[in-house]
């Protein structure tokens, strides 16, 4: 799987959320379900510097990133100065699935809560401030956190690493399914209609 199924998958866990229990409630499973997710995320890859020995500081954050688009699905630039690191998203594969699907009203529940969940799951001496977000209806993404960051570190860093940190989508699309399950474990219905659309996903079926 890819970065479209992960996104038709996120999309539709917040539609039968909100379809089953509403506004209120179904937007509170969705966060809990998001922060959930990106807190494990976050976890592992301090667990992950921490095994190497590493700080879990702004540049160990940016090395064990664990996800890897496809050229050009993704375009994104970093600005690296004295006391903030800035990246700035102009074509975000997430968004673009979202919105090819007209699922953007549910998808964009991740643009909320996912960035800053990962940051803390992480827990270094860093905080992110989300400034613009597309699916929040601004023409870019703009992450800035509150920490400098050593390019020409952490460029070494993942040549020496090269891909030892990626996951590939179907690790984080079973990932995501968990979460969920976690989060709605008293409710077999929904968790009936995930899990259908995880396997669908898989199959290349037409949601």
């Amino acid at each position: 799987m890819e970065i479209r199924q992960h996104a038709l998958l996120y999309a539709l866990i917040a539609k039968h959320c909100l379809e089953r229990y509403g506004r209120e409630k179904g937007e509170e499973l969705i966060r809990k379900i998001t922060v959930l997710y990106g807190n494990t995320r976050g976890q592992r890859m301090a667990a992950l510097a921490k095994q190497d020995n590493e700080d879990t500081d702004l540049n160990s954050f940016f090395i064990h990133g664990e996800w890897k688009g496809r050229d050009g699905e993704n375009i994104s630039s970093m600005s690296y100065e004295d006391d903030h690191t800035v990246s700035t998203v102009t074509e975000c594969a997430w968004y673009d699935t979202w919105k090819e699907y007209g699922l953007l009203n549910y998808g964009t529940y991740y643009c909320r809560y996912i960035d800053k969940a990962i940051c803390e799951g992480f827990d270094g001496d860093f905080s992110l401030e989300v400034q613009k977000s597309m699916g929040q209806g601004d023409d870019e993404c703009i992450f800035c956190w509150n920490s400098s960051a050593d390019k020409g570190y952490i460029d070494d860093q993942k040549k020496i690493a090269q891909d030892k940190w990626i996951r590939d989508f179907d690790f984080h699309c079973e990932e995501l399914y968990a979460c969920a399950k976690e989060i709605l474990k008293d409710d077999e219905k929904i968790l009936e209609l995930i899990s259908k659309d995880l396997e669908d996903l898989k199959e290349g079926k037409e949601i």
